[in-house]
Formats: C-alpha cells, structure tokens, sequence
C-alpha cells in the first residue's frame, strides 16, 4: 500500500514537471524571434509565434489569428496557396516580406509536415499507452536579412575589384589585361570561321600640350571624353581599350574589306576632332592611327600590335591627323629608326656631336651682328648628318634636352673663347626646344651655363619658336621675364608660321623677329609672300623690334628685303653654317672680311661661293 502511495506521488511530479516544461517549451516558442507556426493541413493555426506580429499587414494579437494565410503578408499567399496544396513532406523557400517599421526582410523558411502523437485515455486505471494520430506542418523561418546584406557587399566587393583589375581606372574601358584577354578570344574565333580582324592603335597628337597648357586634371577629363567617343562610335562587338597615356586600341571584329576598315577609321578621326569644352576652353587633339589586319599581318596580339604601332608612327611622320595601314616595307625603317635612336645616344657619351655656326649679317653694313650655333651629327657610318635627320628623333624620344643643354653649353663656352681672343662677333644665338623651354627651373640653367662658362649676358641671344611661345603664352611672359632680367636677348623663330596674339606679342620681353624661310624663298618674285614679309617688317619696326630673314639665298632677295628695311639677314647667299675651324678661317681671311673696332665685317661681293 505504501509502495503504491510512493509510486502515486513519483507520477504526479513526473505530471507536474513535463506540464511546466511545456509550459515553458510553449513561453519560449511564442517568444523566439523567428517565424515559427503549427498548423493543420487544412491551414487552421494551432500555434504561431509573436514574430509573425512584426510584419506588415499581419495583426498585433497572434492568438486570435485561426488561418495561416493571416499570419503573412496578401504578398506571400499565393506562395501558401501553392504549398498547402502538396503533400512532400519538406520543402524549403525565401520569404520577402516588409515589417511594420518599414524595413524590408528576406527569411529562410522550413515547412515539414510531421506526425503528432497524442496519448488516449486508459480503461480501469491502466495507463494512457495507446495512441493516435494527426499530420501537422509546422513551419520556421529564419531571418536572414544580414547575412544576404554581408553576401552582396562581397559580391559587391568582388565585382569591383574585379573591374578595378580588368579597366582602366581612369576611362573605365579595358586595360591591358582584359584587352590581350578579348583579343586573344577574337583571335581564336577570326582562326575557327576564317574571318578577319583589324586593330587599329590609336595616339592623340600633341596630346602633351594640353597637360601642359591646362593641366593634368584637364587632360584627364579630355582623355575620358576621348573614351566616350570611341564607345559612342563603335559597335558594341568591338573592342575599345586604353593601354596607357594617351594611347587607345580597337578591335574590328569580322571585317571584310580594308575599304570599311578606313571607313571606320576616318569617322574616328573625324569625331576626335570636335572640341571639348574643359575650364571653359575649347579643346580638340587630332590622333594618328596605326592599322594591321589579322591574318595577313601578324597571326598574335603581339606581332599586330607592333605592326599597328610602326604604321602609327608612319601617319605621325606623314603629318599626323591620319590613319596608316602597316606595310611590310615599314618594319625595315622601324629597324632603322631604333638603330638611330641607340647612335644618338651614344654619341651624346661619345662626343660625336659637333656645333657649327652660321653669321646674321647686317643689310646696310655687310657687318656680322651674329652667330646661330646649328647641330651636327659627326656619324661613325653615315657621316655628317644635318639636325633634319635627327631633331624630330630626339625631341620624340626626350634627347633634345640634354643635346640643347650640351648646345647652348658649347656654343657659349666657344663664343667666350673667341671673345678673350679679340674676336668680336657680336652674340651667339641657340635655338630652344618646345621641351627644354618648358622644363622647370630653365633660367637656372641658362644662369649657370653663363657662370660656368663666364660668357657675358649680352652676348646670348636665345631664340623660341612662335608655335612654342603661344603653346602657354602666360608661363612663356613668365619665363621670358627671367630670362631677359638677366640682361640676354630674346628673339621670337619662324615668325609668320604660328598663330600669335598680338596681345601677348606685345607683352613679350622680345629684340627680334626672324621671318622664316617659307616667306623668303619667292619674296623677290612672289606677291603673296612679299606682302606677308613686307608685314612683318613693318609690325616689327612698329614695336621697336629688330628683324631678320632667314634662307637667304640670291642677291635678288637680299635687294627686296634692303628696300623695304629689313635690319639682318642670313643664309647661304652670305655663308653657309661652318665649323669651328672654318669660321675662324673666314674671321682670320683679311680678303674675305674686316676686323675692326666694330667687330667683323665682310667685304662684298657675298660669299655666295662658300
């Protein structure tokens, strides 16, 4: 008996405890932040959790909710429909749903219809053993708003490094990489369907001015401009990139003829030249295109390229603005051009360079008023070259600044030589570079040549081209300035080919004109070239400059040039440019000139024969 009241008691705790653990079970379900519902098959609620009231469009009282199409969003049940009307036992899906504060939220639901046993009440105290049993579904859902948050920032992440890698950081088109990527596919198909392909290489002429007239922020919005063009004019099949600087590449996919290929090259030209408007400026660069076809010049991306490039580089020598197609006759001057390129630079280290002079001469008095000192090139195999067959090289390849600072560094230290000898030939003249008139800090260096060599101010005169003065004409009147408060003189080259503003002609620091050649060559015999020379002296004279015409070469010239008051001329009608050793051989001939108190002066006739 008292074992029987001791098993009692054991069952009614046992009862107890499991009716608080459901309890407890049942707090924590209704609590937990999930989606979590029990329902019939039928869609009846047995049980739904608190969160369900977090969503938009769904009661605040969960407990009075009977359907579970109420316990949703209208957006979700279609979605419930569906799924209440299959049996598979378990299925998953994504629920986006929009909560009541606002914020959207995507969970991850669980639906699983499962068995529910429930016990029966036993007959004459025996124990509640036997059982039925009833198909609940009971669904969970987990909010994973955070975790696709975090996902698609790495996607996100991903895709733009991705893109930082493959395009070019500043146009956004592809780089070298993604360029050689798709070429080689474009290849690999042109191989397969016996097609052809064209690659046009694409540099921007004078393109540094606009650096260095603007800028680089505005050479940077200008080169995306450029960008913009070529996407804008092509189809989306072909392939732009910009391999760096100011240089581009095209891909022509499936072209058929080099008709078309000029065709497309000429409208690129075309539309290259429309200005941009940057800080207010109208800007518009021309390009040379260099074009090789595949198969027929090259069968990879290299050999193409390099063809492509030798044909740019010939559009750029026949006058820029132009599209070249490579011809197998161009890969023998390439050749011979880099060969040049390395001579140059050794004969910059091996002395191989030489300067000669050519007088400026004094229309009225037949006196030398001046030197020019001119380049030449004293080749180990070609002999001596003139400074037409190497000037463009050096100045393409950045040479032209240390062969003009060893120029003007010879030319004075010689000019001071002749000058603690007694002879006095007035000043000597050296022509600057576009480049070596823009270098940082050049009146320095023209001040330390002057110190080093000890040659007197007054007599260098440093002559600058008219295209080259109005390339930046504030920074020109700037450096001018410098150079001329240290008492040199300054003398604008190749008048009448520029396009020079009267207003900043004025401002400059200048003591001469010099009318180039092209004006003087047919001035005695040509109308249209005598008035524009006849200009120029007059504008010179009425702003108190000296002029000087150069090229001369016949007798008739220098009559023309005396009536109408030109001060100086020079060529070869009075001597051609002479080496050192001739020039003194002229200077000590007392039958040819001169040398008085008023320096050198030579005897007439000319020395038209020299």
């Amino acid at each position: 008996m008292l074992m029987e009241k001791s098993v009692t008691s054991v069952s009614c705790q046992v009862a107890v405890a499991m009716a608080d653990i459901r309890t407890y079970f049942g707090l924590l379900l209704e609590h937990i932040p999930v989606l979590a519902s029990v329902v019939t098959p039928s869609g009846d609620v047995l049980f739904a959790s608190r969160h369900h009231a977090l969503l938009f469009d769904v009661s605040n009282n969960i407990n009075e909710l009977t359907e579970e199409s109420e316990l949703y969003p209208a957006s979700a049940r279609a979605r419930l429909q569906q799924l209440q009307s299959t049996s598979v036992a378990e299925c998953e899906w994504e629920l986006t749903a929009k909560h009541k504060d606002g914020s959207t939220h995507l969970y991850k639901m669980r639906r699983t219809r499962i068995a529910c046993h429930r016990l029966l009440p036993g007959y004459a105290g025996e124990p509640e053993i036997q059982a039925s049993s009833d198909d609940v579904i009971y669904t969970v859902g987990v909010d994973i708003t955070e975790d696709e948050l975090a996902e698609s920032v790495l996607r996100d992440h991903k895709s733009h490094l991705n893109f930082a890698i493959f395009h070019d950081p500043l146009t956004g088109l592809a780089n070298r990489s993604l360029f050689y990527d798709r070429v080689n596919k474009s290849i690999a198909r042109a191989k397969r369907t016996k097609s052809s392909l064209a690659l046009m290489l694409l540099d921007l002429d004078r393109f540094k001015n606009v650096n260095d007239s603007l800028g680089h922020e505005a050479g940077d919005r200008y080169l995306k401009a450029v960008a913009q063009h070529l996407v804008d004019e092509l189809r989306d099949t072909d392939t732009v990139a910009r391999l760096g600087g100011d240089e581009f590449v095209v891909v022509l996919e499936n072209v058929t003829c080099s008709e078309s290929i000029e065709a497309i090259a000429n409208k690129l030209l075309g539309c290259l030249q429309q200005p941009v408007v940057i800080q207010g400026h109208p800007i518009s660069c021309t390009a040379s295109i260099g074009i090789s076809v595949f198969p027929h010049d090259g069968d990879s991306i290299d050999q193409l390229l390099k063809h492509a490039d030798t044909a740019m580089y010939r559009a750029k020598a026949a006058g820029k603005n132009r599209a070249q197609f490579y011809v197998s006759a161009m890969s023998d001057s390439a050749v011979n051009y880099l060969l040049l390129e390395n001579d140059l630079r050794r004969a910059l280290e091996q002395n191989e360079l030489r300067v000669f002079y050519q007088p400026q001469v004094d229309l009225n008095t037949g006196r030398i008023t001046g030197l020019e000192a001119l380049v030449r090139w004293q080749h180990k195999d070609r002999g001596l070259m003139s400074p037409v067959h190497f000037i463009p090289l050096a100045e393409e390849t950045g040479l032209i600044e240390p062969l003009g600072a060893w120029v003007l560094e010879q030319a004075c230290a010689r000019f001071q030589h002749w000058l603690a000898a007694g002879i006095d030939l007035c000043k000597v003249a050296v022509n600057l570079s576009t480049r070596q008139f823009r270098q940082e800090g050049f009146e320095r260096t023209v001040a330390q040549v002057l110190q080093k060599t000890g040659l007197p101010a007054q007599c260098l005169e440093l002559e600058i081209t008219e295209s080259s003065a109005m390339e930046n004409a504030a920074n020109t009147i700037n450096m001018l300035n410098c150079l001329s408060d240290m008492g040199l003189s300054l003398a604008i080259d190749d008048f009448g080919t520029g396009y020079s503003s009267l207003a900043y002609l004025q401002r400059f620091p200048i003591q001469k004109l010099k009318i180039d050649r092209s004006f003087i060559t047919n001035v005695d015999r040509d109308d249209q070239e005598a008035a524009i020379a006849k200009s120029i002296i007059d504008l010179a004279h009425n702003m108190s400059l000296e002029v000087i015409a150069e090229g001369v070469e016949r007798a008739s010239q220098c009559q023309w040039l005396g009536e109408r008051g030109c001060d100086q001329v020079q060529g070869y009608f009075y001597s051609k440019p002479l080496s050192e050793e001739a020039l003194m051989n002229l200077v000590s001939d007392s039958e040819r000139v001169i040398c008085d108190a008023s320096g050198v002066r030579l005897l007439s006739p000319p020395l038209a024969k020299h």
